[in-house]
């Protein structure tokens, strides 16, 4: 009996230090796997962004889908208005897909700084290091309600995947290829892009 107490006692020992060990060799690991992250993501990268910044970028993609939604829907209107001058045809409704989004290329303003640091050590030798840091902000105007909104620059039109067109009188050969020959010249588009239906 005191055999197996001992032996019991002596288990209890070695699986608490084997315990202890393995929390140690888990908190080292955590321990590396945070100063590792640290280096990966450093301080200076979420100064890059600061608030004014963001704000600006929030702008200007808001700015960009209020543009692509204006476009699409003036180009739709102004395409069934053409459409619906072509003789024979009655009422008309369009609908234009996309490939890519209309893109907006606001002016931007950037700044560039360079520094060289040269030291020299105890036996003679050079070292020279060189920092270069380049800035980059969005140029903006305000308006009379003090809101700011990026410059464009240019705009770049977004590649028409394919259109759909409704339409009266579509059921008519002639119709249906005067409607097909409008929209793939106005596009410079191929045919196959365009579907042409009979209004009911």
């Amino acid at each position: 009996m005191k055999f197996l107490n001992k032996l019991k006692d002596i288990l209890d020992n070695a699986n608490r230090k084997k315990i202890i060990n393995n929390l140690l060799v888990v908190v080292i690991i955590c321990i590396i796997i945070l100063i590792s992250l640290s280096t990966f993501f450093p301080k200076e990268y979420s100064e890059i962004m600061d608030n004014d910044n963001i704000d600006e970028i929030d702008e200007a993609s808001k700015d960009t889908k209020i543009l692509e939604t204006a476009y699409s829907d003036n180009m739709e209107s102004r395409l069934e208005a053409i459409l619906n001058q072509i003789e024979g045809v009655g009422e008309v409704e369009v609908m234009i897909t996309y490939e890519t989004t209309a893109e907006v290329v606001p002016a931007s303003n950037t700044t560039k700084s360079e520094q060289t640091t040269q030291e020299t050590d105890n036996q003679g030798g050079k070292r020279v290091t060189k920092q270069e840091n380049i800035t980059e902000n969005i140029v903006t105007v305000s308006d009379k309600d003090y809101r700011n909104s990026p410059i464009v620059i240019k705009e770049i039109k977004p590649i028409i995947r394919g259109v759909i067109v409704v339409a009266q009188g579509a059921d008519n050969p002639e119709i249906r290829n005067n409607l097909l020959e409008a929209v793939t010249t106005i596009f410079q588009i191929k045919s196959h892009k365009v579907k042409i239906y009979n209004q009911n």
